[in-house]
C-alpha cells in the first residue's frame, strides 16, 4: 500500500505585524526584551549628528559688508554670476609701419609712368627706404626720373645675382625700352648689361666703346647690334 506523506501546514508570518506584536513581548526564551535608556538614546543621537556633520558639505562663512549686510563667499558668487566672454586686446601696431605698408602697396599696385613715379616719390618723401625686392625695383624701372631708374637697375643686378627673376618677360621688355628711349648713355648701358645678365648672354666685346662713341644718338644702333 502506498504511503501518502503529509507535510506540516506552512504558516507565513508578516514581519511587520510580527515586529509590532513583538514589541514589549517576551522573546522566544521567555525573557523580556531590553529597552534603551534616555542616556543611550542621547548618545546615539549625538553620534548620528557627528557623522552627518563630518560628511555634509561645508558652507563658507558670510562676511559682513560696511552696510551691515551679508557678503556672499567667492565660490557662491562665482557659481551664480553669469558667464562673460573676455576678448583679447587688439594687437598694438606701429603707426609708422602701417603707413609704410600702405604706401608700398600703393606703389606695387600703380600702373603707368605718372602713377608709379608719384607713388615712389610719396614713399620716399615719407622717410622710408625701398625693400630689396624684385617687384619693387621692377616698378621703379618705369619711373620718370632716370636717376631712380639707374638705382633700380643697380639694385636688380645685385638681387638677381643670387636668385632667379620672377617676371622675366616683363623685366626684359622694360630694359629694352630703356635701352631705346633713355636720354642718358649711362642709363642705356646699365639696362643693356642687366638684360644680358638676365638672359645669360655674355656682354658683346667693345659695346661700351661703341656706346661712348655714339653718345649723340648711336646707342640704340649699338644696342641693336649687341642683340
Amino acid at each position: 500500500m502506498r504511503r501518502i506523506r503529509r507535510d506540516a501546514t506552512k504558516v507565513w508570518h508578516n514581519p511587520e505585524l510580527h515586529t509590532a506584536y513583538g514589541r514589549g513581548q517576551p522573546n522566544s526564551a521567555g525573557l523580556p526584551r531590553p529597552t534603551q535608556s534616555g542616556e543611550d538614546r542621547r548618545a546615539a543621537k549625538q553620534h548620528r549628528a557627528a557623522l552627518e556633520a563630518l560628511f555634509s558639505p561645508r558652507k563658507e562663512p558670510e562676511a559682513e559688508d560696511g552696510k551691515g549686510g551679508r557678503v556672499k563667499s567667492g565660490r557662491d558668487a562665482a557659481s551664480k554670476a553669469p558667464g562673460r566672454i573676455v576678448l583679447a586686446p587688439p594687437p598694438q601696431s606701429d603707426p609708422k609701419a602701417v603707413e609704410r605698408q600702405r604706401l608700398l602697396s600703393k606703389l606695387l599696385c600703380a600702373s603707368g609712368r605718372p602713377n608709379i613715379s608719384k607713388a615712389a616719390n610719396d614713399f620716399l618723401r615719407a622717410g622710408h627706404t625701398f625693400p630689396a625686392e624684385q617687384d619693387v625695383y621692377l616698378q621703379l624701372l618705369e619711373h620718370s626720373d632716370e636717376q631712380r631708374i639707374q638705382e633700380a637697375i643697380d639694385e636688380l643686378a645685385g638681387i638677381l645675382a643670387g636668385e632667379l627673376p620672377k617676371r622675366r618677360a616683363v623685366l626684359e621688355s622694360r630694359l629694352r625700352r630703356i635701352e631705346e628711349f633713355a636720354e642718358e648713355p649711362a642709363t642705356r648701358e646699365a639696362a643693356e648689361r642687366l638684360r644680358r645678365q638676365v638672359s645669360g648672354r655674355p656682354e658683346a666685346p667693345g659695346a661700351d666703346g661703341a656706346a661712348r662713341r655714339g653718345a649723340g644718338g648711336g646707342i640704340s644702333e649699338a644696342s641693336g647690334e649687341a642683340e
